[in-house]
């Protein structure tokens, strides 16, 4: 079974790899939006965090097409022990051993970069859990997706709520803004990412560290060639100054009737004043005006994620699908 390096500048290779993608969604999760092309292509080439990456894959049958394919991360900046793997095969090429060959071929590029481990999801009662599951493969932290249509809601009720946060969150105000961070707020963006440090993850994963410079590179420089429309809504304390609230959502023209949240973090100086409520109400306000046409939004929480499962709910947002685990295999045993 011949495996390749893919091309990253190959405009129809990875044409060809969306094409896989868009097959194995459509039998594994056929409610999910399916990612554009132009999205997906970004992913390939610059990574949704800008991690180094390789994409190998198995050609197709038929010329111009591919059977499988993965993609390999390589963190750079943390974790530089792990890769972060996914493989998707066409539905029409599994149970032929390809996923097999792409694993055992993407543990000897991982060895290859000196990692021991790699990482990857897959959502529960998929041929991905089953993949996981029949390679040994030890799960982790579970996720669990929302969904909130915000047409569906009672009138008034996100605006209650927002008005309950705000008698809590007396001495702060909202900063709004679309697309990148404003370079005036850079800094203080730092420590907001930062913040999601604390929330549930795998024990043997190092959390990001963020400075300035991360939010410029690994946020700003990045966001421009996916192609969406990306609106923030910030906390900041009036007397200090400071930025204690964050949560961001991203429209994808391809989907334009969802909404894909980014983050939401509040720093835990400011926690307790119910800013994630707060920040999270005035966006979908907000998109109410600026994006009508959205009617769903999605979300991931970790199923211990408490605060942030019980801020959703509260604002309507209700469990879709199945949860996601994580899985981890050690790079030694599948190389040897």
């Amino acid at each position: 079974m011949h495996i390749e390096q893919l091309d990253l500048g190959d405009v129809a290779g990875i044409r060809a790899c969306h094409a896989v993608f868009l097959a194995a969604l459509r039998v594994d999760e056929p409610e999910e939006p399916a990612m554009g092309e132009r999205i997906f292509r970004a992913w390939f080439t610059i990574g949704f965090g800008g991690e180094p990456r390789e994409v190998w894959l198995a050609r197709g049958r038929e010329q111009g097409t591919v059977a499988g394919w993965y993609r390999l991360e390589l963190p750079d900046l943390e974790n530089l022990d792990r890769a972060n793997l996914q493989i998707t095969v066409h539905p029409d090429e599994r149970r032929r051993g390809l996923g097999g060959a792409l694993l055992r071929h993407a543990a000897g590029r991982a060895a290859a970069h000196g990692r021991t481990v790699l990482s990857g999801g897959a959502r529960n009662g998929t041929a991905g859990e089953a993949f996981a599951r029949r390679i040994g493969a030890e799960p982790g932290l579970v996720d669990i997706e929302r969904l909130l249509e915000p047409g569906q809601l009672e009138d008034g009720r996100v605006a209650r709520l927002r008005a309950e946060a705000e008698r809590h969150a007396a001495g702060y105000e909202l900063v709004t803004w679309t697309g990148p961070v404003p370079e005036e707020l850079v800094g203080q963006m730092a420590a907001l990412y930062a913040a999601l440090s604390d929330a549930p993850h795998d024990p043997d994963v190092e959390p990001e560290k963020w400075d300035a410079q991360r939010v410029r590179e690994r946020i700003n420089d990045l966001r421009e060639h996916f192609g969406s429309r990306d609106y923030a809504v910030a906390a900041r304390q009036v007397a200090s100054g400071e930025m204690a609230a964050l949560t961001q959502v991203t429209v994808e023209p391809p989907s334009p009737d969802w909404g894909f949240q980014l983050i939401t973090a509040v720093t835990e100086a400011h926690r307790g004043h119910r800013l994630g409520l707060l920040v999270k109400a005035a966006m979908l306000e907000w998109l109410a005006t600026a994006e009508p046409q959205v009617e769903r939004i999605l979300t991931w929480n970790a199923e211990d994620n408490t605060y942030m499962i019980a801020v959703n709910e509260a604002l309507g947002y209700t469990v879709f699908g199945a949860p996601a685990t994580s899985w981890r295999l050690d790079v030694a045993e599948l190389a040897g």
